[in-house]
């Protein structure tokens, strides 16, 4: 792990030590360091994107499911798990 790793933009490294936001700017002290870091051989982690999040469901999605999993519960048939209720709603 280096000191230092890139963002999605040039225009802010992430100090690694504190999780600082150093903005590219010569008159910070911390972006100056970064800069004499970088010139004496210093090469920062690359930019890693953050996962993409789960979907959402719309409500009414949400709605049959909870519903679809209320009969089968009267029934006293085991719940839907979401890929089951997917599949079964042709998704």
């Amino acid at each position: 792990m280096a000191e230092y790793h890139l963002t999605a933009t040039d225009e802010i490294v992430i100090r690694t030590a504190d999780q600082a936001s150093i903005p590219n700017d010569p008159l910070n002290r911390d972006w100056v360091e970064y800069q004499k870091w970088l010139a004496a051989g210093g090469v920062p982690d690359p930019y890693v994107p953050p996962p993409e999040p789960e979907p959402v469901p719309p409500p009414e999605d949400v709605v049959l499911f909870n519903h679809e999993n209320r009969i089968r519960s009267l029934e006293g048939v085991p719940p839907l798990d979401v890929g089951e209720f997917q599949r079964m709603m042709g998704g």
